[in-house]
């Protein structure tokens, strides 16, 4: 898969549900709502704003009817540079390596599921629904264990190569 085409699915399918790409207000914003509901220990504005320049698909929002932001999703693209440390179990999913986020035109072999978070039902539940939408629109599947990681075709060939 190349990212061009992650990005155009992300962009219709999670579109679909509400959820668009978010912008740096809207970083900064869900990042707080995250620090609130899940844990102050997760990536920075900054960690989070350059993987969204980088991969125009990392960062997503979902706002309620009154217009105020009730759901965030954050996921990694993934390049082959990532396999051998996903292989063995090793993410940094607060500083994550930027050198292993498929850029445009670069392919995806694995996402990590860096986040999600909501402050309403419908925000919760919008957030889950976007995490169900890519595997179902980028043909993935979640690995089992821990971590978020699913894991698309280009990673299973792969795999089955090695």
């Amino acid at each position: 898969m190349i990212i061009r085409d992650f990005v155009e699915r992300c962009h219709r399918g999670l579109g679909e549900l509400a959820l668009s790409p978010a912008t740096y207000d809207e970083i900064v914003e869900g990042r707080a709502l995250a620090a609130r509901t899940v844990s102050p220990n997760i990536a920075t504005v900054e960690t989070l704003a350059q993987l969204q320049d980088l991969t125009q698909a990392s960062s997503f929002t979902f706002r309620g009817a009154d217009g105020r932001l009730a759901g965030v999703m954050a996921i990694i693209p993934l390049t082959a540079v990532a396999q051998p440390g996903l292989a063995a179990g090793v993410f940094d999913g607060v500083n994550p390596p930027q050198d292993q986020a498929a850029r445009p035109g670069e392919a995806v072999v694995a996402i990590y599921g860096w986040g999600m978070a909501g402050t309403t039902l419908r925000g919760r539940a919008t957030v889950p629904g976007g995490e169900r939408t890519l595997l179902k629109r980028i043909g993935a599947q979640p690995v089992p264990g821990p971590g978020g990681l699913v894991v698309a075709d280009a990673w299973a060939r792969v795999g089955r190569a090695a």
